[in-house]
């Protein structure tokens, strides 16, 4: 039996002039199931949804709030969406997206945020999309997203700090399909399946935002995306995207200081893994990647400083494999790349500015990266594979310099 409670408090703080937002939510023994499918003969346009969640919580600020936020779930999500057709002349859409906790804030102002977000062990998060075709589909994206725990802020200004927890013992799961074995994909065919246990996105624009977080990530869960697409005829675009990653945060941020410090720790498997089967590709261009990452963390800053300080450990086996098959074709390109550890900071001003930081990575695990690529006949087959314990990349750019 799934259990919530949810509290929500909105009182004034006089000394700072904010307002104090509280926020409590249990869901135990979970049970989230939520499933959309559509099928059709013949239709212009397809579109199927599918969303579940054990917890959410969302603001939107005008003015400068305090927030605090701790969300705890156990049990299940699964969401499933699928789009069965015979012809679609223009565009199907399927999205499938299953996530334990979840938090998203937007504010004008200052914002000072402590959030914990707990996906306990034995939990799962699994999201599936799938796009069946017997004839052809003009233009297709089939995605399927699954997070245990995921956070994201957008700031408009103001200077705002962030002291966000998330821990997970939860297998995550995302699987994206497309089934047309004897029909074609048009135009254009996007797949693309990402699965995270803990995910962080922050960003910032306009009045100057800086930002300030201190971030501690602990994934113990297997963490599993995978993308297939098996078709007689493929699109003229057609991509196949999967990326999974135990611990992950990203920093986007304009023209105001950008901190991040922490920790994150991985101890679950990481397995990524893109697939292609395409009988006539003719003048087609087909790109396939698959990302796995134990630990990721990015900062991209414009017009101010960037500053990276995280401890990075990862002790689960990261696998990132991409498989392409194709008859007679135009351009295949594969790509797997996996990662044990992996930090960028990046900043770009005309301006003398600085990205700076003090890292710490440890890789104690298998890492590994796989391509294989087969077609009839085809102007290029290209495959790159990419395994790499431990990468930490720090980078200043002048945008006018031509560098």
């Amino acid at each position: 039996m799934a259990t919530s409670a949810a509290m929500t408090v909105s009182a004034p703080i006089f000394a700072d002039d904010t307002t104090e937002v509280l926020n409590g939510q249990l869901n135990l023994d979970a049970a989230i199931s939520v499933v959309a499918n559509g099928d059709t003969a013949t239709a212009n346009t397809a579109a199927m949804t599918a969303v579940g969640m054990a917890n959410a919580l969302t603001g939107d600020f005008e003015s400068a709030h305090d927030v605090a936020s701790d969300q705890t779930f156990s049990g299940s999500v699964a969401t499933s969406a699928t789009t069965t057709a015979g012809i679609i002349h223009g565009s199907a859409i399927t999205t499938s997206s299953a996530i334990g906790n979840s938090a998203n804030l937007i504010h004008d102002e200052t914002m000072d945020a402590a959030l914990a977000q707990t996906a306990l062990d034995g939990s799962s998060v699994a999201s599936e999309a799938s796009l069946n075709v017997s004839s052809y589909a003009m233009s297709s994206v089939t995605t399927a997203t699954a997070t245990a725990n995921a956070y994201g802020s957008v700031s408009y200004g103001g200077d705002n700090t962030l002291d966000l927890r998330q821990d997970s013992g939860a297998d995550v799961s995302a699987d994206s399909y497309v089934l047309a074995p004897t029909g074609g994909l048009g135009w254009s065919a996007s797949t693309v399946a990402a699965a995270n246990g803990n995910s962080a996105s922050i960003e910032g624009y306009y009045m100057y935002p800086s930002q300030l977080v201190d971030l501690d990530q602990d994934n113990r869960g297997s963490v599993r995306a995978s993308a297939s697409l098996e078709a007689g005829g493929g699109a003229e675009e057609t991509q196949v995207i999967a990326s999974a990653n135990g611990n992950s945060a990203w920093m986007q941020n304009e023209n105001g200081y950008a901190h991040m410090q922490g920790s994150q720790d991985n101890d679950g498997q990481v397995d990524a893994e893109a697939n292609a089967d395409i009988g006539n590709f003719d003048i087609d261009v087909v790109t396939l990647s698959a990302e796995g990452v134990g630990n990721s963390a990015i900062i991209s800053n414009i017009g101010a400083d960037a500053y990276m300080g995280l401890d990075q450990t990862n002790n689960g086996a990261v696998n990132a494999t991409t498989n392409f098959t194709g008859g007679a074709g135009g351009v295949a390109l594969a790509s797997a790349t996996a990662f044990g550890n992996a930090a960028t900071t990046y900043v770009c001003s005309e301006c003398p500015v600085t990205a700076y930081g003090n890292m710490n990575q440890t890789n104690n695990a298998a890492i590994n990266s796989r391509v294989t690529g087969q077609m009839t006949t085809g102007s290029l087959l290209s495959g790159t594979a990419t395994a790499i314990g431990n990468s930490a990349t720090f980078q200043s750019v002048d945008p006018y310099s031509g560098n």
